[in-house]
């Protein structure tokens, strides 16, 4: 189904956006569907703590880099807010680098701007739409807001100028991101520097 605004498209996509070093604007993005690997918790993550995702398919970047069907987004956990008595939480991710499979890093900026639940073909609740194909381009001064449903009582928070890529919350209690959770991605590669490194995080 296609949304008619980028805040509906903000129900159920989510995109990483790459930017040149040292550059103010980003680069072009190129959307892609990724499924987190490992299941994050508001109630237990800790600052620092691994976020991996893994790109269900390839990526052609528009200067010609590509990102093949099983590469890793890797992030981590930028800041994390338990919740106490069943109040709000909250965890903010930053993605660094894209974790090719011949073990090489490429830096990245990432955004991320939805979600959905793993399994999202009979699970969506609460009326949210059913999951739509990654966005082809995302502008470098976008912001989302995804509203609890897509995944139930969870709110999504970013914007493409931010350091952070997003920032999961809810106002009533601690929560999971299940392994398996649909993160939708718009991808380019930094450019500028070395351009992989031998290591990831």
């Amino acid at each position: 189904m296609r949304f008619s605004s980028l805040k509906n498209v903000s129900l159920g996509l989510a995109v990483v956006s790459f930017v040149a070093l040292g550059a103010a604007s980003a680069q072009s993005l190129v959307g892609v569907t990724t499924r987190l690997n490992r299941t994050l918790d508001s109630s237990n993550a800790t600052v620092g703590q691994v976020v991996t995702v893994k790109l269900n398919q390839s990526v052609n970047a528009p200067d010609g880099v590509k990102l093949p069907r099983g590469t890793e987004l890797i992030g981590k956990v930028a800041s994390v807010k338990p919740a106490q008595n069943n109040g709000p939480a909250s965890v903010a991710l930053v993605f660094t680098s894209a974790r090719l499979k011949d073990g090489k890093a490429i830096p990245v900026k990432a955004t991320l701007i939805g979600a959905y639940t793993a399994s999202e073909g009979s699970d969506a609740t609460y009326g949210a739409q059913s999951m739509a194909p990654a966005p082809g381009r995302v502008a470098a001064d976008d912001t989302f807001d995804q509203e609890p449903g897509a995944l139930k009582h969870v709110a999504l928070t970013s914007a493409v100028k931010n350091d952070d890529s997003g920032t999961f919350s809810s106002t009533d209690g601690n929560f999971k991101l299940d392994a398996g959770t649909y993160l939708q991605f718009g991808v380019a590669p930094q450019t500028g520097g070395s351009g992989t490194t031998n290591a990831a995080e």
